[in-house]
């Protein structure tokens, strides 16, 4: 299992954390529980309400939505981000692509986090924007 400190080490090189201070970076390692997928596992479905999001730390995610297209995530991805922040359902179903370690990061906790610490909600935010088309 990783340390707090590990797991903050790790969270830096995730896009939608990249830009959060170290410090409160530290409250979301607290909250982020690692967890392990065994090939094929499904992490999340399709229409389902979203209640964590997840980064990969090893292993390969594949993403498909309406049984269609398939893309895959891998380390240093999130999967599931834009349903927990918009408190909608997943647009996608995820599974494992091969064994897989992530941080699970649950929607509450998550909220909570931003609510207490004005840092992690403008890093998320910045990430946010900064992912998007500039025609907003």
């Amino acid at each position: 299992m990783m340390t707090v400190l590990e797991k903050v080490d790790f969270l830096q090189n995730a896009q939608i954390f990249r830009g959060i201070r170290t410090e409160s970076l530290a409250r979301i390692a607290a909250i982020a529980e690692e967890i392990g997928f065994e090939t094929r596992q499904l992490l999340f479905s399709e229409n389902e309400a979203a209640d964590a999001m997840f980064v990969i730390l090893e292993g390969e995610v594949r993403l498909t939505r309406a049984g269609g297209e398939e893309r895959k995530s891998g380390e240093f991805q999130v999967a599931g981000a834009s349903a927990v922040l918009a408190e909608r359902a997943h647009t996608e179903t995820a599974r494992a692509g091969r064994p897989t370690r992530a941080l699970r990061i649950g929607q509450q906790d998550l909220y909570d986090a931003m609510a207490e610490d004005i840092n992690i909600t403008r890093g998320i935010l910045r990430a946010l924007v900064s992912m998007t088309s500039p025609l907003l």
